[in-house]
């Protein structure tokens, strides 16, 4: 059998040769004379921390992109498979529900069960399935997204207490629901202001907010102050030739987006490449321009935190890891092969479903024991279904 972490190691291996072509530890500050002051030390520590924050985002790229092909190698055919059963007994079901011999209520199980399977197929787009969902549903499909939408927004405006604009793109209950959170998250956004007003009125900031906004402003100032510098050298007039002056625009074009995102690490590097600035000289800086310095780090730290758990996220939710796994190669292997053994389950499930449907004994009980499974399954979102 293939392993898993062979598919990655290669990658894994060009990440770092990457990293350390391009590490923001070569910007770590070394003692001039004396031992490193605290605050340079804190700066040093910070640039560690961002170029293993940053390998951890390549690596989970790397993972996510090598896993994705077997994923969908392995799945698609099964899901195939399973569309095409799917598919065999809703026209099983429509076909045995235009002929006589079933009671009322087999009828109308097994048209709940033929729309509840054509489901699984309408919202891959097969219009076949639903106009056989229509065909046998007391509402049409389109009634149905109407009135899930419509019960939506009562509830959305309930909780907003006002009514949501007449908007011509809310047209489902998706697009309600998403419309309502964001007013909600608006309204919650503007209550919390309003509140820090309410308090700054009240009374004075203290020290440590007065001195958090300077060291803030401070921050913001240098960032402006090295892009400024960069900007200066790297004007295309000041090019000798045409190969230096395209040398400056590739390096003022990723001026420009380091600067977009805040990003002091890139910046420092480009400083180093057009031999602005040395490690020695960020050294010899004041006490006051490292904590600038520093505090920027710490934000770019929690940018790429918080940038690395929502690439966790995507991958547990695009893989089917469970929230409180660790994405790494073993899960991704493992979740894949429990994903195959439910699928093939299932598949020898509706096998057997499909020969009962053809008999017309088999098939009735077939029924009973379906109209059990939802029973005991009543609050399934697709019982809720109105037939």
């Amino acid at each position: 059998m293939h392993h898993q972490p062979d598919l990655f190691s290669s990658e894994i291996e060009d990440i770092h040769q990457q990293t350390s072509d391009d590490s923001a530890t070569a910007l770590k500050l070394t003692p001039q004379n004396d031992q490193l002051s605290p605050s340079q030390q804190r700066f040093n520590r910070l640039l560690e921390r961002i170029d293993k924050l940053k390998a951890q985002l390549v690596e989970m790229q790397v993972m996510r992109d090598a896993h994705r092909p077997v994923y969908h190698q392995k799945l698609t055919p099964l899901r195939d498979r399973h569309n095409l059963c799917v598919r065999e007994m809703v026209f099983l079901l429509d076909s045995r529900l235009q002929r006589k011999g079933l009671s009322a209520l087999q009828e109308r199980i097994a048209a709940t069960m033929l729309c509840n399977l054509s489901m699984q197929l309408i919202v891959q787009g097969d219009e076949e399935m639903r106009a056989l969902h229509d065909k046998h549903s007391r509402e049409s499909l389109t009634q149905k997204e109407q009135a899930a939408m419509m019960d939506m927004r009562e509830m959305m405006e309930d909780m907003l207490g006002e009514p949501l604009p007449d908007d011509e793109s809310l047209d489902s209950a998706q697009d309600v629901f998403r419309a309502g959170m964001e007013r909600l998250r608006e309204a919650e956004a503007a209550e919390q202001e309003a509140r820090q007003r309410a308090r700054t009125r009240k009374k004075k900031p203290s020290a440590a907010q007065l001195q958090a906004i300077a060291d803030q402003e401070a921050a913001e100032t240098t960032l402006r102050k090295i892009f400024r510098q960069l900007a200066s050298a790297l004007h295309p007039d000041r090019a000798i030739d045409s190969e230096e002056r395209d040398r400056k625009t590739v390096l003022m074009s990723e001026a420009n987006a380091a600067y977009d995102r805040r990003d002091l690490v890139a910046l420092l590097q480009i400083q180093l490449r057009v031999e602005l600035a040395d490690t020695a000289s960020i050294a010899k800086m004041a006490e006051e321009k490292i904590a600038a310095l520093t505090l920027l780090l710490k934000q770019q730290v929690q940018e790429l935190e918080s940038e690395l758990q929502q690439q966790r996220h995507d991958a547990r939710h695009e893989f089917g890891l469970k929230s409180y796994e660790t994405v790494s190669v073993a899960n991704l292997h493992r979740s894949l092969r429990a994903e195959e053994l439910c699928f093939e389950r299932d598949l020898i499930a509706m096998q057997q479903d499909l020969q009962q449907l053809t008999d017309d004994k088999h098939f009735k009980r077939w029924l009973k024991d379906q109209n059990r499974l939802l029973q005991e399954s009543a609050t399934d979102v697709f019982d809720d279904w109105r037939y």
